[in-house]
């Protein structure tokens, strides 16, 4: 896991499920001059989400993210990355789905 201490991820908690908010928020700590990109991982590498944020020194920008949905099926931990210029932040998350409960192939 990268973490640049230019930029700083942190969560509401570590754990979520069906229909649960994910609340992001990432603290520039250093002025950048171009638009940061924050992306959502899935354990296999599918990004479940991307989002430009504005980067100024010393503020923070806030993501918001519901889960579930046809992108985000996977149980597992998933990443959040946030990248600028040369710096690199990554955090990430446990999300289990109800409904993917059972491997495939179980019960046939």
């Amino acid at each position: 896991m990268k973490r640049d201490s230019r930029i700083i991820i942190s969560l509401d908690k570590q754990f979520y499920s069906d229909d649960d908010e994910i609340r992001i928020h990432v603290w520039f700590n250093h002025a950048f001059y171009s638009v940061a990109t924050l992306t959502v991982l899935s354990p296999t590498g599918i990004t479940i989400d991307t989002a430009p944020l504005k980067t100024a020194a010393y503020t923070t920008e806030t993501f918001a993210l519901t889960c579930g949905g046809p992108l985000m099926f996977e149980n597992g931990y998933y990443w959040i990355r946030v990248e600028c210029d040369n710096a690199v932040s990554e955090a990430m998350f446990e999300y289990y789905n109800s409904k993917n409960r059972f491997k495939r192939g179980f019960g046939k």
